[in-house]
């Protein structure tokens, strides 16, 4: 892997893990403008594929308290105490107290509809949990 050796290109940034999404790929860009920057959920299906110019950017933890869309009264609707929490740890809390989940994972990238889904709950994540790498 070439870290700043004169005429070769970095191919990972170790120094991104545990920052915001959006500085991570400021960073990247930076070194890499050409880079084709993917940032997924942490455990996302990726193909197998080798690309010189893709860099994944995986994140993992919550940064917003979940909400349920809509639960009768009584029913837990929101999860405050997930927030700084992995998203498997969130995950599993919440399909325990309303196994009828239907879970959204969102990226600070991604657009937030508006539509209404009554067993919705959206999870949004930031935070780099591994070095991204070309490939």
């Amino acid at each position: 892997m070439s870290h700043g050796c004169t005429g070769e290109k970095k191919t990972s940034w170790p120094e991104v893990v545990g920052k915001p999404a959006k500085e991570a790929v400021e960073v990247i860009k930076k070194d890499f403008p050409e880079a084709d920057i993917h940032v997924l959920p942490s455990g996302s299906p990726v193909t197998l594929d080798f690309r010189t110019d893709r860099v994944r950017v995986f994140l993992d933890t919550v940064v917003r308290t979940p909400v349920a869309e809509l639960e009768p009264e009584g029913n837990k609707s929101s999860w405050p105490e997930l927030v700084g929490k992995s998203l498997k740890e969130a995950m599993e809390v919440i399909l325990k107290d309303k196994p009828n989940a239907i879970i959204q994972v969102l990226t600070p990238f991604d657009p937030e509809t508006r539509e209404f889904h009554p067993n919705r709950v959206r999870i949004f994540i930031d935070t780099v949990s591994d070095t991204p790498v070309v490939g």
